[in-house]
């Protein structure tokens, strides 16, 4: 599927653009509530980049095209290398023309290529100094990012103290899996507190928040493992010339998680066909996931083809996120039905502005019960995240 550009008419248009998408940007990676879901952001920031093509002298400093979660968040502890985003691709057609693109700057085919999942969480940098956890760091601005150290013990799949006594950086993805995310909802309702909007929001409100009478429990899937400055030289060199399918296996018999434990495990492919067949396969297998992706992340496997890659101010040249449609969208609450059941319990459906998801118009939602209108505090007209699994829930 190729997500379609808006298209932007002038300076004004452009500037308005703009100033949404860094707002939605900024609300995605703090736990806040965006106007945009993930297909309308990338859409308009398609259309961004578009309009800067044509009018390169006109490109405004605030733009999120080039920067790392588009210019919309920044922290004051220096990353020891860039932590980066990824460049995105929307169907095979565009994937098979990024491996075009990555065999002339390499020189040569790309004769291993590592699949894996793109979790759909916060990035997140974990540092061990002789094999003891010391320090988290948010993504931030890709050159320095938020301490959230405080979250240290809560995150699952993060040991407190590895297996060997190295010195490493572990970066990775904090998630809350499905069972997370309706825990945490339950505890936060109970404290009251308004439920999070999904476990994305969840994750990245919780790691942040320092002063919460509560704590609930997330998820981290390691994807890169690298040296830090006081890194011996001989480990050092190892992880630099190691290919990324070898670091994983490493991070796991360090004792990180990675997607090794799941039924979507990272996997080598040798081809742009066989990449293709494992897109499809873990499209296959999403709505089963006890947790979210967005997409599926392709990388050069070996360093040598990543350094000859080389990377951009926002992203590195070896790797591409493969997105997925969205499951998940933002409409309009237009009315309340109430339907009585069978055994005669009074049900209400949501009527939607209709919304196309993964293929379909959805137009109507499940609401569950009375108490649960009451909880979210809904009213006609508001903007609710609609969640396609199955059955449709606002």
């Amino acid at each position: 599927m190729t997500t379609p550009g808006a298209v932007i008419v002038d300076a004004v248009a452009y500037a308005q653009a703009i100033e949404d998408a860094v707002k939605a940007s900024a609300a995605y990676y703090a736990g806040g509530t965006s106007v945009l879901d993930d297909d309308a952001y990338d859409r308009l920031v398609r259309a961004i980049a578009a309009w800067e093509d044509e009018n390169p002298e006109q490109v405004l400093p605030d733009s999120p095209t080039g920067k790392v979660a588009g210019g919309a968040v920044e922290g004051d502890v220096p990353h020891t290398r860039a932590m980066l985003s990824l460049d995105n691709v929307f169907s095979a057609e565009e994937f098979t023309a990024w491996t075009a693109s990555l065999t002339r700057r390499v020189g040569h085919d790309i004769t291993a290529f590592s699949v894996e999942p793109k979790l759909d969480g916060l990035a997140i940098a974990a540092r061990y100094t002789r094999g003891r956890l010391t320090r988290l760091i948010t993504r931030g601005d890709g050159t320095a990012g938020e301490d959230v150290s405080h979250a240290i013990g809560t995150v699952e799949g993060l040991p407190a103290e590895l297996a060997e006594p190295v010195t490493v950086e572990v970066r990775g993805e904090v998630l809350m899996t499905t069972a997370q995310f309706e825990h945490a909802n339950e505890v936060r309702t109970a404290h009251g507190g308004a439920p999070f909007a999904n476990p994305r929001n969840a994750a990245a409100g919780t790691l942040r928040a320092r002063e919460r009478a509560y704590t609930v429990p997330m998820t981290f899937f390691g994807y890169g493992l690298l040296p830090l400055d006081d890194t011996e030289p001989a480990p050092a060199a190892l992880l630099e010339e190691s290919a990324h399918s070898d670091l994983m296996t490493r991070a796991a018999g360090y004792g990180v998680n990675t997607t090794a434990t799941t039924a979507v495990p990272g996997v080598t492919a040798r081809s742009v066909e066989e990449v293709l067949a494992r897109v499809a396969e873990i499209a296959g297998l999403r709505a089963s996931l006890p947790f979210g992706i967005d997409g599926i992340v392709v990388k050069a496997d070996l360093a040598a083809d990543q350094r000859a890659a080389g990377s951009g101010s926002r992203a590195p040249r070896w790797a591409t996120a493969y997105k997925l449609p969205a499951v998940e969208k933002i409409t309009r609450l237009l009315a309340v039905e109430w339907n009585v059941g069978r055994t005669g319990i009074i049900a209400p459906r949501a009527v939607l502005e209709p919304v196309e998801i993964d293929g379909s118009t959805i137009t109507y939602a499940t609401l569950h019960n009375p108490a649960d209108i009451t909880r979210r505090d809904l009213r006609l007209g508001d903007h609710v995240m609609v969640h396609r699994a199955g059955d449709i829930s606002a």
